[in-house]
C-alpha cells in the first residue's frame, strides 16, 4: 500500500503542474503608438488605468475585425494607477485573440459613454505591424458612393458593417491623385478592398468618421 502512494505521488504533482497558466502578454499606456508582434491564437490583454466614479471608461473605439477578436473586458479597483487618474484609482483589463497573423490595429478611447467628442484619453497600437509601423490604421472591406448632398462623396463599408466616409490625404492641399483614382476604381465594386489611413471626428455622415486615406489596394 505504501508503495502505492509513492507511486501516485509524483503523478498528482506533475499532473497539478500541467493546471498551472501562463500570465497573457499584457500592454499598457507606454506601449501607446507601438507595433508588437504576436503568432496566430495567441491570446494578449490591455491593461489600461481608469476610474469608474468619474463616469468615464475605455471604449473600444475601432479594431480590426477577422484579424482580431476581443474576448472580455472587466474593471478592477486598485491603487497601482491611482496617481494617473482623478480620485480612487482603478485598471480596465481588456483581453484580445490573434485570429491570423495580419497586420490589424486596437484604438480605444476613455470617454463617457454619454460623451462621444469629450476624450480625456487614447490608447493606439499595431499588431504585426511593419518595423517602425506608422499607426496608420488599416480595414477591410468596400467603397459605396454616398447619398447626393452628404458631407462625404464615398463611403467605406467594413466587413463587419461598420461604415464611415474617406477622403485621400493630401499633397500640398490637392488630394492625391492616385488614391482618388483608385478610389473611384472600386466604388459600387464587388472587390474587396484594404485602405490604410488615419481616423477623424466628428464628421456630419458616415456614423459622424472619416479616414484620410494614404493605402489603398485589392485583396
Amino acid at each position: 500500500m505504501n508503495r502505492l502512494i509513492l507511486w501516485l505521488t509524483p503523478v498528482i504533482i506533475l499532473g497539478g503542474c500541467a493546471l498551472v497558466q501562463q500570465p497573457l502578454p499584457q500592454l499598457t499606456l507606454k506601449d501607446h503608438r507601438t507595433n508588437v508582434d504576436y503568432p496566430a491564437e495567441q491570446k494578449f490583454q490591455v491593461v489600461l488605468p481608469s476610474n469608474g466614479t468619474t463616469g468615464f471608461k475605455w471604449e473600444l473605439d475601432d479594431m480590426t475585425t477577422g484579424v482580431l477578436e476581443k474576448l472580455s473586458d472587466e474593471y478592477q479597483v486598485t491603487e497601482k494607477y491611482a496617481e494617473n487618474v482623478v480620485g480612487a484609482g482603478g485598471e480596465e483589463i481588456w483581453t484580445f485573440q490573434v485570429i491570423k497573423v495580419e497586420r490589424s490595429h486596437i484604438v480605444m478611447k476613455y470617454r463617457k459613454p454619454w460623451d462621444k467628442l469629450e476624450v480625456a484619453n487614447e490608447f493606439l497600437v499595431t499588431i504585426n505591424g511593419n518595423p517602425g509601423d506608422d499607426g496608420l490604421l488599416t480595414y477591410l472591406g468596400k467603397i459605396e458612393s454616398n447619398t447626393a448632398g452628404a458631407q462625404f462623396d464615398d463611403c467605406f463599408v467594413t466587413d463587419t458593417g461598420d461604415k464611415f466616409g474617406i477622403t485621400p490625404i493630401t499633397q500640398n492641399q490637392i488630394d492625391d491623385p492616385g488614391i482618388k483614382a483608385k478610389i473611384a476604381e472600386f466604388i459600387n465594386q464587388d472587390v474587396l478592398v484594404e485602405i490604410r489611413g488615419s481616423m477623424t471626428e466628428p464628421a456630419i455622415d458616415c456614423n459622424g468618421k472619416q479616414l484620410i486615406v494614404s493605402e489603398i489596394q485589392a485583396k
